[in-house]
């Protein structure tokens, strides 16, 4: 009779789902329920010699397929350098213009508007009043 090569199997005693074989006897190591736990009773010595039984070999739990790694990022707790980079140019474009602003301001203050000076008679006289002595 060939020999089943080691692995979970059919418990011989019915006291578990499945006992492991190590390719020469029965061990103590048990399964049931998908919990794995050492059998507190030594099996006989004469059985834990019988191999297990051809196609009792548990079955062997389905391969699922792999999930891709799960990449986690953590948010750092400072300013990214985009942000960083936008704040500086919106500085600088507050910078450039004030600096035109105020320029432009100085301008205005050395150059003096004056409002023309009209000599021109009002085109509508009227003559004046003559008064009579008593």
């Amino acid at each position: 009779m060939a020999q089943q090569p080691r692995g979970w199997y059919n418990d011989p005693t019915s006291n578990f789902v499945y006992r492991y074989w190590d390719g020469t006897q029965w061990t103590n190591q048990v399964s049931s329920g998908g919990n794995t736990s050492t059998d507190p009773e030594a099996m006989d010595p004469s059985a834990a010699k019988t191999p297990p039984v051809p196609g009792s070999a548990a079955p062997t739990p389905t391969q699922t397929p792999a999930q891709p790694p799960v990449q986690v990022t953590q948010k750092s707790s400072g300013m990214g350098a985009g942000v960083m980079i936008g704040l500086l140019l919106a500085a600088l474009a507050v910078i450039v213009l004030v600096v035109v602003l105020m320029n432009n301001a100085s301008d205005d203050s050395s150059t003096t508007t004056v409002a023309p000076v009209t000599t021109e008679a009002p085109a509508t006289t009227q003559a004046p009043d003559t008064t009579t002595a008593p």
